[in-house]
């Protein structure tokens, strides 16, 4: 039987959160897992040194988030976003951040030291979208990126709009998930970084008209996903 004392139960933090952020590193920042990986119990027992319960524990948790999958006969793997799942999941975040951004306005809005950070992450982006990077790692640079931008403008709401934070967080991992599969083609990094400039604006200008109007372009004509005629 394999011992669960060892440097991760040390850590403090129940056994199943361990597996649960040893995974999701895996997949979101040592790039070692990608979708339609299998993840092994028996892998993840001998690398964390801890039995296969908490680690079945992790998994389903995992499963519920939408980030693993179960295949009767075959086990767990890395959820694979299909294109479709892709425009559900971003028009979700969409509207969630809408709701989210009428409330800051509504509430004085962000200062303009909030939207100058905002402004720098998004010049980031545009950095990634020029430069010389190809395929996978401009595609995932930009996605991880697109995230940090997006989880900056939910910090604006500081301790208002708990609910919708909230949604939006169990959100972000399926979010950066489908990101990393789909977000990868020059024109959607284009719309991405344009439609993140107009809202920039609006929330500086406390503009909830033009905000609106950007709302209906993002659910219309899907921006990020499908190119404009």
């Amino acid at each position: 039987m394999v011992k669960e004392k060892n440097s991760l139960s040390n850590a403090g933090k129940p056994l199943k959160g361990l597996v649960i952020s040893h995974i999701r590193d895996k997949i979101f920042k040592n790039r070692t897992l990608c979708c339609g990986d299998q993840v092994s119990e028996r892998e993840l027992s001998r690398i964390l040194g801890i039995s296969r319960a908490p680690i079945r524990e992790a998994l389903k948790e995992l499963e519920e988030q939408g980030l693993i999958v179960s295949v009767k006969y075959r086990g767990w793997f890395v959820a694979d976003f299909r294109e479709q799942e892709f425009f559900e999941i971003n028009k979700l975040r969409t509207l969630l951040e809408h709701s989210l951004f009428e409330s800051i306005i509504a509430l004085g809005g962000p200062s303009d030291e909030e939207l100058d950070r905002a402004e720098a992450l998004n010049k980031e982006l545009r950095m990634i979208m020029e430069s010389s990077l190809q395929g996978d790692e401009k595609g995932f640079e930009f996605a991880e990126k697109e995230m940090a931008f997006h989880m900056h403008l939910h910090s604006l709401a500081k301790d208002d709009c708990y609910w919708t934070k909230k949604m939006l967080r169990n959100l972000s991992y399926q979010i950066g998930c489908s990101f990393h599969r789909w977000l990868y083609k020059e024109w959607q990094m284009k719309a991405s970084v344009e439609s993140h400039e107009r809202l920039i604006q609006c929330l500086r200008k406390k503009d909830v008209d033009n905000l609106y109007e950007l709302l209906f372009q993002r659910l219309g004509k899907e921006p990020i996903v499908t190119p404009e005629n």
